[in-house]
């Protein structure tokens, strides 16, 4: 067995206290078939204080009024892991915020979530992502990728390719993206310019439908302009403060949402949600840091979180991202997200 990661993922240590607990708050809890077991082997008075908790027809724990989990205790602690440890906890809770995927009968891979607070400052504020490959595979929660994924050894090289584009520091970011799409396919037959207009209206219209917003046409032109007035200034500022930050978070997004094979459709059109997913970010930090005046490293991870958030626990999060890069050309698309300038 080979499970191909990022050297964070040895280095995280679940600490409720700095978070709140964060993930035991409004989120579904899934209680997976061997978890149940488990609590079916409790003796009577045990079983019956945590299947009192438990949706039957949904399979899932019944949160609080509060939002939180009824397992929660004061001190940001699972009740059911300090009385029977870590075992009882069910596969999510015991995965989180580990993703892994099983790419074939032996190779796994797997990163770490940005909604976990604590993961993102281990992931964001490293010097650099580096990664590694280790025997031996703990967490119970696992994706099955075997029947999306051809060649296991195909993907993780094409991964490590996407990578080193990524980590690349003789490329602006925004020369890093354009490498990246041409690298997996997505290509103009012609030089095209960027349309900043344009973009900023598509990007206001993703937003909107993210967050079903429902924006009138005056407040939609409202921050399009907004952003368009702001944005070279804000990005110039963001790039120059936080490069390893922003550089980390693409390169986490790219393994852990498993790009460039993420979404159905060819790898054209992954690296095409990835690269709009990227711009919806900075059209979310932009509009952030105006409304601030300015943006310490504690308001980008925590807005990072939060938009990660949306995209990992939101149906609609992704798909009007997804939307958007399926109705349009590589012409168009290029025109709208891709900018070249530094």
């Amino acid at each position: 067995m080979k499970i191909y990661r990022p050297t964070y993922c040895a280095e995280f240590k679940c600490d409720g206290k700095a978070c709140g607990s964060r993930c035991c708050r409004d989120w579904r809890i899934v209680l997976d078939d061997a978890t149940r077991e488990k609590y079916l082997r409790l003796p009577a008075e045990e079983r019956e204080e945590i299947f009192r908790h438990v949706d039957e027809a949904a399979q899932v724990l019944k949160l609080q009024r509060s939002g939180a989990c009824p397992f929660l205790n004061e001190n940001f602690l699972c009740r059911l892991q300090l009385k029977h440890g870590e075992d009882f906890l069910t596969a999510v809770c015991q995965s989180f915020p580990r993703v892994t995927y099983k790419l074939d009968a032996e190779i796994f891979l797997q990163a770490m979530t940005l909604t976990c607070p604590v993961a993102a400052i281990l992931i964001l504020l490293r010097d650099k992502i580096t990664f590694e490959v280790v025997d031996s595979l703990t967490e119970r929660q696992v994706f099955d990728l075997t029947a999306q994924i051809e060649s296991a050894e195909k993907f993780l090289s094409r991964q490590r390719a996407a990578v080193e584009i990524l980590q690349r520091h003789d490329l602006s970011i925004n020369r890093r993206l354009a490498e990246l799409c041409a690298f997996f396919g997505e290509k103009c037959s012609v030089p095209v310019d960027f349309d900043a207009e344009n973009h900023a209206a598509a990007l206001t219209e993703i937003f909107g439908e993210m967050y079903d917003a429902n924006l009138t046409v005056a407040k939609s032109t409202q921050l399009a302009e907004t952003y368009l007035a702001a944005r070279k200034n804000i990005l110039d500022q963001l790039r120059a403060n936080f490069p390893v930050v922003l550089e980390n978070y693409l390169v986490n997004e790219f393994v852990m949402r498993l790009y460039p094979s993420a979404f159905a459709g060819d790898e054209a059109f992954n690296v095409r949600v990835f690269v709009t997913t990227w711009r919806a970010v900075e059209f979310a930090t932009v509009l952030t840091a105006v409304s601030k005046r300015r943006l310490t490293v504690e308001d980008l991870l925590e807005l990072l979180c939060a938009l990660s958030d949306k995209l990992d626990h939101s149906r609609g999060g992704m798909a009007a991202i997804k939307n958007f890069a399926a109705l349009h050309d590589a012409e168009v698309f290029y025109s709208m997200m891709i900018d070249r300038g530094d």
